[in-house]
């Protein structure tokens, strides 16, 4: 600024602060700001910030959730009539009542409406793509095995999955939500996507996400009280393998795309074991909205939050591994991975590699590719000895994870595998693979619905 051809303007002293000015200086600017936004619903918003002193119970028994009035001025109520409308004018509403059952409707719809900021117009337009996503994806298929009995022992790839990504179902908190246990420092996303294909792996979260939310649900029509669930995450164990992009970046896809449909079923969430506790907690108040901040609760090790879960509920109420115990059986197995045995062919850069086998008329081949690290061109054709050539596998794009398969051989020919790294100017690619053929006494006594089970997509 030049002060001679742009002088400062005229100082005027502020006009004097009335008991509605918010106030100006300190901490409590942002307070202030947000306050003034919400002008029109000031004493509202007053009454919603101050700790609500009722009894859990009665905090969110789901009448008075839906007659309570929210920071934009609707009730619970008035919300849920709104959603119906906005859905019906797309032609969502009345729903399948696989999706939604008439006893959950009022519940699912409120998850939607608090999930998505009290805003029933993005909240009814996630509950429109959840419909979309139930039917495309056969969800309402999977709830009827659940509720026909189905065990979390028999999801797919049951045994596999949990060893490189532990989730443990345990007791009930004080209030009766179920407890949940993610023990994330025991999370392997390197070896969980050489394990398993991202397909099975997707498909093992949507059965466990939908056990989850089917329990709250049913907890909910059946006590009248809006339940959701006590969260752990257990970070011991914490280490550099966790920053494997690749790996970490398929994993996080998966549980995006997945949870978006599971709506605010997370009552408390605790992070156990979490080093530099105190910056994780500054940064978290910075980064997660006010709203959500009470869920979150960051503690480091055992002596920090012992006692903290034992308010919540009784010790014998979680698994005993949180407090110094044994871990949870097959967890702590020592034994090599199948998959170590596995033959492996190095393709360098700007090169391809082949690789054979030979097939017999009626011999059924389990097939497994998967590179050690990057990505690399993938396909797999039968050539057969009278010169037909079937394609088997060609990835739509370059592979970075495990993939399987099954084929069986009508006639004798050979299984060619062609891997792919010519694109890689620098870098070499190892590629580890399988070929496991079924015998006939084998295949007589597998189902074919257990056999495309056990070999995948």
């Amino acid at each position: 600024r030049c002060p001679l051809r742009d002088p400062l303007p005229p100082f005027t002293l502020p006009p004097p602060q009335s008991p509605l000015t918010p106030p100006r200086t300190g901490g409590e600017r942002q307070f202030a700001q947000y306050r003034a936004s919400h002008s029109g619903h000031r004493g509202l918003f007053l009454k919603m910030a101050a700790a609500d002193t009722r009894p859990w119970a009665e905090q969110f028994k789901l009448s008075n959730m839906m007659a309570q009035e929210y920071e934009n001025g609707m009730t619970g109520a008035q919300a849920v009539s709104k959603m119906k409308d906005l859905l019906g004018a797309k032609g969502c509403w009345p729903p399948d009542r696989e999706s939604v059952p008439e006893e959950w409707e009022e519940a699912l719809l409120l998850r939607f409406f608090i999930g998505f900021k009290k805003n029933p117009e993005a909240g009814s337009e996630a509950f429109s793509d959840m419909l979309a996503w139930r039917k495309d994806n056969g969800i309402n298929e999977i709830r009827q095995k659940l509720l026909n009995g189905l065990e979390p022992s028999e999801f797919p790839r049951y045994e596999t999955v949990r060893r490189f990504y532990p989730l443990l179902k345990c007791g009930k908190d004080k209030h009766g939500c179920p407890i949940l246990i993610t023990l994330t420092g025991l999370i392997d996303p390197a070896k969980l996507v050489k394990a398993v294909t991202l397909e099975e792996m997707r498909l093992y979260i949507i059965y466990e996400m939908e056990s989850k939310f089917i329990k709250l649900c049913q907890l909910t029509a059946e006590t009248g009280i809006f339940y959701r669930a006590l969260e752990v995450h257990d970070l011991k164990g914490l280490g550099m393998h966790h920053l494997a992009t690749g790996p970490v970046g398929l994993l996080r896809k998966v549980v995006k795309e997945v949870s978006a449909n599971y709506v605010e079923i997370s009552d408390k969430v605790f992070i156990l074991n979490c080093p530099f506790a105190s910056v994780v907690r500054t940064v978290l108040r910075q980064v997660v909205p006010a709203r959500s901040q009470h869920k979150l609760a960051v503690h480091g090790a055992l002596a920090e939050y012992e006692q903290v879960l034992g308010e919540r509920a009784a010790r014998e109420e979680y698994h005993e591994c949180l407090f110094g115990g044994d871990m949870p059986e097959g967890l702590n197995a020592e034994e090599g991975d199948s998959m170590d045995k596995w033959p492996k062919v190095t393709v360098p850069a700007r090169d391809k590699k082949v690789v054979e086998h030979a097939l017999t008329a009626g011999q059924t081949v389990l097939w497994n590719v998967c590179p050690e690290a990057l990505d690399v061109g993938c396909s797999l054709v039968f050539n057969s000895k009278s010169g037909k050539s079937t394609r088997v596998f060609e990835g739509e794009e370059r592979i970075a994870s495990l993939q399987r398969g099954s084929f069986q051989a009508e006639e004798d020919g050979k299984l060619v595998l062609a891997l792919d790294n010519s694109f890689s100017y620098l870098k070499q690619k190892v590629v580890l693979y399988d070929f496991e053929i079924l015998n006939v006494q084998q295949l007589s006594t597998q189902s074919s619905e257990d056999l495309s089970a056990a070999a995948g997509p």
